[in-house]
């Protein structure tokens, strides 16, 4: 008995499979329509959307040191005293890169970097005037069409251009953008590629712009002024490890010099006394004369090592893969573009005849109740 029904149910789905395929067979052309529409807007897309190349440099974050913060700490917890120097200098933590990158400062020193487009006849523009000048732009219908709605609400906004205040936490300068650098900005983050590696410990800066040598410069630009950024900090935490530590110099020559006057002053008026009290009250004397002369002559190495240290050019940022002039272009992916409009184009073919049987019975359904 449950063979004949498994046949049944078997003969049911091959007769409905068989439907299917005469009904898809006889709207063959239909859905070959569809198909032939769909693959001429994806050609369309494909040949209209702008290009755009991507170039990259990968670079590797060298890790604090503080070599020279262990010898002086050590000496500093020897005398009982915390120091707190680092003479060797910090390093920023490759976590906050990104936000460096596409913080405002960042995005407004990268606008003015000078670029060569085709549009500019060989002359040098600024990043800033070829995202607000479409004279300097790629003529692209599909990135008109995009630009439209921008265009209509910019219309539509008030014509006040006020700017808009940013404060710098680190140095507390004060930042002054119009809408228009806003505009630029935003699309600088946009086209910014900055991907970090944890497990391996590199870094990975790009951009994404429409002509291959341009983009190679801007690349460029933001791992310069990433490195200048890092190596700023850097520098400034050394700067003040090198005041901390001439500070303490000064503060432990004039107590050495104190000491020295006044083992000299009582030795002088002390001189051939020979009682108990004088010759412990010298070697008292001749004691903390020995420990001002020993901080003194090691803040004195300290104070050079800082300074060394200072004028020293350390990379912080070691380029591992530089930037290069791309080839072949990122976008647009025009075989993916076709592929993914001819899959378009079969599944609404064959999902509009499979479905269009249901939708009249519902549409007959529905008449008649009314």
């Amino acid at each position: 008995m449950d063979n004949v029904e498994q046949n049944d149910i078997n003969s049911e789905q091959e007769i409905d499979l068989k439907d299917i395929i005469k009904q898809l067979w006889r709207s063959r052309k239909f859905i070959l329509a569809v198909v032939l529409v769909s693959l001429s807007i994806g050609v369309f897309v494909a040949l209209t959307s702008p290009v755009s190349y991507t170039a990259s440099a990968t670079v590797v974050p060298q890790s604090g040191g503080g070599g020279g913060a262990g010898a002086l700490g050590g000496f500093a917890l020897m005398m009982g005293v915390n120091m707190g120097v680092n003479v060797g200098g910090e390093i920023l933590s490759p976590v906050v890169y990104p936000r460096i990158v596409r913080s405002v400062p960042f995005c407004k020193e990268l606008m003015t970097t000078p670029i060569v487009v085709a549009r500019s006849n060989g002359m040098p523009i600024t990043l800033y005037e070829f995202y607000t000048n479409t004279r300097y732009q790629p003529r692209s219908i599909l990135s008109s069409i995009k630009r439209l709605p921008g265009l209509i609400l910019s219309a539509l906004r008030s014509n006040n251009d006020d700017n808009t205040i940013y404060m710098d936490r680190d140095t507390g300068e004060v930042i002054s953008l119009t809408r228009s650098q806003r505009e630029v900005v935003d699309i600088i983050r946009e086209n910014m590629i900055i991907t970090h590696n944890v497990r391996d410990g590199y870094i990975i800066l790009g951009y994404r712009f429409p002509e291959a040598e341009a983009v190679a410069v801007i690349t460029q630009q933001m791992y310069n002024l990433l490195t200048r950024y890092v190596t700023d900090f850097k520098v400034q935490r050394q700067k003040e490890n090198l005041e901390f530590v001439e500070m303490s110099y000064q503060e432990a020559r004039r107590v050495f010099l104190q000491k020295h006057a006044e083992l000299a002053a009582f030795q002088d008026a002390n001189r051939g006394l020979a009682t108990v009290t004088a010759r412990t009250q010298e070697r008292l004397l001749s004691s903390e004369f020995e420990i001002a002369f020993t901080v003194y002559t090691e803040l004195a190495r300290q104070q050079e090592q800082a300074r060394l240290t200072l004028r020293e050019s350390i990379p912080v940022l070691t380029l591992i893969e530089p930037v290069v002039v791309p080839q072949e272009r990122s976008a647009p992916r025009r075989s993916l573009i076709l592929a993914v409009f001819l899959f378009l184009g079969v599944a609404i073919g064959i999902g509009w005849v499979l479905v269009k049987p249901f939708l009249g019975e519902i549409v007959r359904e529905v008449k008649a109740d009314s």
